[in-house]
């Protein structure tokens, strides 16, 4: 047993000598933990005693002994703000119920409003209030929800393309209160779209947990013969205006899905890729669905974003697995194909809109003007991808140019929301 811990000393003392010579060299360290992590973790602290002016083992004291919970804390004054947001967002989406309003004039207008707007306030409270900045999107805020009403409901389907383009412009505004004064920063943008795909993971596992959750209390209660509905009405009701709240505070409190996101783009831009060729392969034989099956389109458009949030979170998300090559090339040939497909679909939308009556109407500028939009975006990372393939650039750049680039889906998005209705009112 003497020997065991001579040893063991003797170990010690070894990697102890092995961190101090490291110590102004950050790879050689990294090397060395992950070599021998238990061993480096018993010895850091003795060599930062022998070296305590060394920034680089402080830092590695931070990482090693940082405690996750203590950062996670919410206070309890937070803790009050989180849950009164949500339950004044869940009451305002029983304002049918308890109201005259019916659920067609009132849900379509706010399903969305609602939610952002406790998750804007608490994002705010968080981030500590600077009242010159957050005046201003909070006053935007009320306004987009006085101008919910102006909007008349009816069969007109340019109000219901304004309350469909509504959360995209919500998430416009929702990034520039995330990043304060650096919104015209490049580098604060990218960080914004890691983040949301982030919220998207968290959110989503919220929704499938506490659905799953809600159907078994509910057999629960209908297997002892006791009402069941309250469940849904009530608490699937609070719990939905609740997500966005929790998904945004977890999203900053927790990285897990910081490597889950451009995994599963990873994963499945390989899977997407091949879609895409049979696409074009089945499209090639039946050309003409595409011009006249609006349900085709459709199906296409979707295709389309989905395309787009893959590229986006594979260039975001590189950081965490490395610039592989392999990925770099499905990413090219997936941006080269979609272009493809989306300038057959650009002259399936002008041919629809000549040919059939009613020339441009609102439904058809949506859609055009939607996949102009983005392929934009696409050939703007298309040819920056080439250049880094070339070697004449760098994918930091195709990150600047995305960055650059999200104000068009903002004016965009505004100019659906707050133009179209006007435009095709009559």
């Amino acid at each position: 047993m003497m020997e065991s811990f001579l040893l063991g000393m003797k170990s010690n003392m070894n990697i102890c000598t092995k961190i101090l010579q490291l110590a102004e060299d950050p790879e050689g360290l990294e090397e060395l933990y992950r070599k021998e992590p238990q061993d480096f973790m018993a010895s850091y602290k003795d060599a930062l005693a022998e070296n305590h002016g060394s920034l680089l083992l402080q830092a590695w004291c931070a990482r090693l002994e940082f405690n996750p919970s203590r950062a996670s804390a919410l206070a309890f004054s937070d803790l009050v703000l989180m849950v009164f947001l949500c339950l004044v967002a869940g009451t305002l989406y029983k304002i049918p119920m308890w109201t005259d309003v019916t659920d067609s004039q009132f849900y379509p207008r706010y399903v969305a409003l609602i939610p952002f707007s406790a998750m804007l306030v608490f994002t705010l409270h968080m981030k500590g209030w600077v009242w010159r900045r957050d005046v201003w999107v909070l006053g935007a805020t009320a306004a987009l929800a006085g101008y919910m009403l102006l909007i008349p409901l009816g069969e007109n389907i340019s109000y219901v393309l304004s309350f469909l383009f509504l959360p995209f412009l919500l998430w416009s505004i929702y990034g520039i209160a995330r990043m304060g004064g650096e919104w015209r920063e490049n580098a604060a943008r990218i960080e914004y779209i890691r983040y949301f795909g982030e919220l998207l993971i968290h959110a989503s596992l919220f929704l499938a947990g506490g659905g799953v959750l809600l159907l078994l209390a509910a057999g629960l209660f209908d297997l002892l013969g006791l009402p069941s509905r309250w469940v849904f009405e009530y608490v699937a009701l609070y719990g939905l205006a609740a997500i966005p709240l929790v998904a945004a505070w977890a999203t900053d409190t927790y990285s897990a899905a910081r490597r889950i996101v451009p995994l599963l783009a990873k994963i499945f831009s390989p899977l997407l890729l091949i879609l895409i060729v049979a696409y074009m392969v089945a499209m090639a034989f039946n050309i003409d669905e595409l011009f006249k099956s609006r349900a085709t389109l459709l199906l296409y458009n979707v295709l389309l974003l989905c395309v787009l949030g893959t590229v986006v979170f594979t260039l975001t998300g590189r950081r965490e697995y490395g610039e592989q090559k392999f990925t770099q090339v499905i990413v090219i040939f997936i941006l080269v194909f979609t272009m493809l497909l989306d300038l057959v679909g650009v002259i399936a939308i002008v041919w629809r809109i000549y040919e059939y009556d009613y020339g441009f109407t609102a439904n058809r500028l949506a859609v055009l003007g939607s996949n102009l939009v983005v392929l934009g975006n696409l050939a703007t990372m298309c040819l920056g991808y080439f250049r880094h393939w070339r070697g004449a650039g760098s994918l930091d750049e195709v990150e600047r140019g995305l960055a650059k680039y999200l104000p068009i889906y903002a004016f965009w998005t505004m100019f659906m929301v707050l133009g179209v209705p006007w435009l095709y009112r009559y």
